[in-house]
């Protein structure tokens, strides 16, 4: 039988011509719906797949054929690599691919909101020219707190090094950081941090991590910001909080729905009134979606997936 993989996502060409190179009969999907899904899958060994397809026991049932699943990207809480490995698949990702890139846009999203960037040129667009009420906050002096030390939260981490900032992180999954950042508990950074960046992997002890129960315990009035997954920050917590004045600004790029108006979490409205909200710098799911990264995530992925391609068939 020949040898078949499926990918559902747009991504860079490079994996698909390596698969191509190494045997395989590959189709592209982009998007595929639960119940195509659900049919074509048993034909394929190798299948690819990026944040917004679903591989659970169903799925994995009707793969009788499938031997790996990459996901392209970080994150794995859409596959239910549990009971994959139970199946004998391997489960492989790559978020080594996109940690600068996501550092880069937390670094550039904190500046535009402290220094009102976004405000500033809407308001020139309309002709209103406005300095004093633009005056900005420079991040130099300021204690930043990082949740999460994986891959995104490190990169972050370097960035901020070119500013006189104290970097607080905290991970109860790491042992040892790097030299220029302080291990401290969630209560030091809570206590003392004026941004806190959110680099966490979506599961039930993330859900809603950014709460109201958290964030009321946040001394500094502190920045926010959210590049990791959607449901890690509560959306109406945030708003609430925002419009009390006990956090300074949200900085935000993931959502608890995407798009917006898919309506399984909250209706449109909701995310309406978190945006419409001065002290919000947000963009649709692009942290980690740059020009560079779109090779890089692919290119590392196939690299771990070259390791398995022997012994598929």
């Amino acid at each position: 039988m020949h040898k078949k993989a499926l990918i559902t996502a747009d991504i860079h060409p490079y994996l698909r011509e390596q698969l191509e190179a190494s045997g395989f009969s590959v189709d592209v999907i982009p998007e595929i719906d639960r119940t195509h899904l659900l049919e074509i899958i048993p034909a394929y060994s190798i299948l690819i797949i990026t944040t917004y397809t679903q591989v659970d026991k169903e799925v994995v049932d009707k793969a009788t054929q499938l031997q790996l699943i990459g996901r392209v990207g970080s994150g794995m809480e859409n596959v239910d690599v549990a009971y994959c490995t139970a199946k004998n698949i391997i489960c492989v990702n790559s978020p080594e691919g996109n940690g600068n890139a996501v550092g880069e846009h937390c670094l550039a999203m904190l500046l535009s909101l402290l220094n009102n960037i976004p405000q500033a040129n809407q308001e020139l667009r309309q002709q209103i020219f406005r300095r004093e009420e633009n005056r900005g906050k420079e991040l130099d002096g300021m204690t930043v707190g990082i949740i999460g030390y994986g891959h995104t939260g490190k990169a972050f981490a370097r960035k901020l090094r070119g500013f006189e900032v104290e970097i607080l992180v905290f991970d109860p999954y790491v042992t040892v950081v790097d030299s220029w950042v302080k291990q401290v508990s969630l209560t030091d950074i809570q206590q003392r941090a004026e941004v806190i960046s959110f680099h966490v992997p979506y599961n039930r002890e993330t859900h809603h991590y950014a709460g109201t129960a958290f964030l009321e315990q946040c001394r500094m009035t502190p920045v926010i910001i959210n590049t990791s997954r959607g449901a890690v920050a509560d959306t109406v917590a945030l708003t609430e909080m925002l419009e009390q004045g006990k956090i300074a600004g949200v900085c935000i790029d993931v959502f608890e729905d995407e798009p917006l108006t898919k309506n399984k979490v909250h209706v449109p409205e909701v995310y309406q009134r978190l945006l419409a909200h001065p002290r919000v710098v947000a963009t649709p799911h692009i942290a980690g979606w740059t020009v560079a990264s779109k090779y890089k995530l692919v290119k590392i992925l196939m690299d771990k997936i070259s390791v398995h391609l022997s012994g598929i068939v």
